[in-house]
C-alpha cells in the first residue's frame, strides 16, 4: 500500500476476499489519544458522582478526536481512490468489549452466547431491523403478546425498519465497513472482528436471485424467512440468508440442534491497524477471553455519487456490489474474465 491507495495485490484481495487489512494505517499517537478518550470516558461512566457530567459530554463516536481517525487520516484518500469523492464522517460506532466467559445471553440468532460456536461469532449485514426491544432472553417460552408486540414495532433499536417497499427492499446498505483497532486484536480470543471472507460473492448471486424472483431484496423475500422460529429463544433473526450459510458448510460447526455455523476469519489487528469490509460480507464481533478490552472504531461510508434517493436503500448496489467501486474497475473486469474462464 502507498501513502494515498491500495496497492493491486490488496485491490486483488480486496475482490477476492471481501475485505483487506491496512496495517499501521493510523499513526500511534492518533491511536492512543483515542484509547484515552474511550477508556476516560468508560471509566467515568461507572462513577455515580460523574454520571450527570458524562450525560452531558459529546458522544464518543461524534468528538472530533475519533471522526478524525478517518476524516484526518490516509483512510479518507485510500477510500476515495477506490470509491470516488465521500463526506467526512460526522458519526462513528465506537465498539467496546470487555473480557468476558461464555454467558447464558442469548443473541440476535436466538441462541446463547456460551452455545454459539467460534467465540460467539453470529455473522449478520449491516442494514437489518434487530427488534425494538431487547432480543427475547427465554429458551424456555416464547415471547407474551405483550413482548410480541413491543418487539415488532419499527424501527427497531438500530433505527432500521423491515422493509423499504417503495424501493423493494428490505435492506439499507452502504459501500464500506472501515474498521479501526485501538487494542491489541492480534490473537485469537481479543474480541476479533470476525468475517465469512468471500460471502460477498454468493451474496451478491443471492440479492440478483431474489431481484429476478419479483423481490423484495432481504428478509422476508424470496428464500429468506427473517424469523428462525427453530432457533431456542423461538424468534431468531436470520441476518443473512440460510442458503449462504450452507456454501460455507466446509469447516463448518453444528450445533445440537443441527444448526450450521460457518467458520469465519477472524481479523489479527494490531492497535492502529484498519480494514476495509464489504457491506456484503457477513461480520460479527466475538467473544474477549484475554485480560484487555477490545476497543474498535467503525466507519460506514457511501460515496457521493450514489443517486439522492438511494442514499440508504440501493438494490442496484446489491446486486452488482462493485457498482460503486470506480477505482476496483480494473481489477473487477481482470477478475471476473479470470473467473469466467476457469469455468468448464
Amino acid at each position: 500500500m502507498t501513502a494515498n491507495r491500495l496497492s493491486l495485490r490488496q485491490k486483488r484481495s480486496l475482490y477476492r476476499d471481501g475485505c483487506v487489512v491496512l496495517p499501521g494505517v493510523i499513526d500511534p499517537d492518533r491511536v492512543a489519544a483515542a484509547r484515552r478518550l474511550i477508556l476516560e470516558r468508560l471509566g467515568r461512566s461507572r462513577t455515580p458522582a460523574s454520571k450527570d457530567t458524562t450525560e452531558r459530554e459529546p458522544r464518543p463516536g461524534q468528538s472530533p478526536l475519533m471522526l478524525g481517525l478517518f476524516n484526518d487520516t490516509p483512510l479518507r484518500t485510500i477510500l476515495e481512490e477506490a470509491l470516488g469523492p465521500v463526506h467526512a464522517q460526522r458519526g462513528c460506532q465506537v465498539a467496546t468489549r470487555l473480557p468476558s466467559a461464555p454467558s447464558e445471553h442469548v443473541n440476535e440468532a436466538g441462541y446463547r452466547d456460551a452455545d454459539t460456536p467460534f467465540l460467539g461469532w453470529h455473522g449478520h449485514l449491516d442494514g437489518l431491523w434487530n427488534g425494538a426491544t431487547r432480543i427475547h432472553q427465554h429458551t424456555d417460552r416464547s415471547m407474551t403478546r405483550v413482548e410480541a408486540e413491543a418487539w415488532n414495532r419499527e424501527p427497531s433499536t438500530n433505527g432500521c425498519l423491515m422493509a423499504h417497499p417503495d424501493l423493494g427492499t428490505n435492506i439499507t446498505s452502504f459501500a464500506a465497513l472501515v474498521a479501526v483497532s485501538l487494542s491489541d486484536q492480534t490473537a485469537e480470543g481479543a474480541g476479533n472482528l470476525g468475517v465469512l471472507k468471500r460471502a460477498h460473492h454468493e451474496i451478491e448471486r443471492f440479492f440478483r436471485y431474489q431481484r429476478d424472483a419479483g423481490g423484495p431484496l432481504g428478509p422476508d423475500g424470496p428464500n429468506w424467512k427473517r424469523i428462525d422460529h427453530d432457533a431456542p429463544n423461538g424468534c431468531g433473526l436470520r441476518h443473512y440468508p440460510d442458503a449462504v450459510r450452507a456454501a460455507f458448510a466446509k469447516g463448518a460447526a453444528k450445533t445440537p440442534d443441527g444448526k450450521l455455523w460457518p467458520r469465519p476469519t477472524l481479523l489479527r489487528l494490531a492497535p492502529g491497524d484498519a480494514a476495509i469490509v464489504l457491506h456484503a460480507v457477513p461480520h460479527s464481533a466475538t467473544r474477549v477471553t484475554r485480560n484487555e478490552p477490545r476497543l474498535m472504531v467503525f466507519f460506514r461510508v457511501t460515496p457521493l455519487a450514489r443517486p439522492e434517493r438511494n442514499r440508504l436503500v440501493y438494490p442496484e448496489a446489491l446486486c452488482d456490489i462493485w457498482q460503486e467501486w470506480p477505482g476496483m474497475a480494473a481489477v473487477v473486469a481482470e477478475e471476473r474474465e479470470r473467473d469466467a474462464s476457469s469455468i468448464p
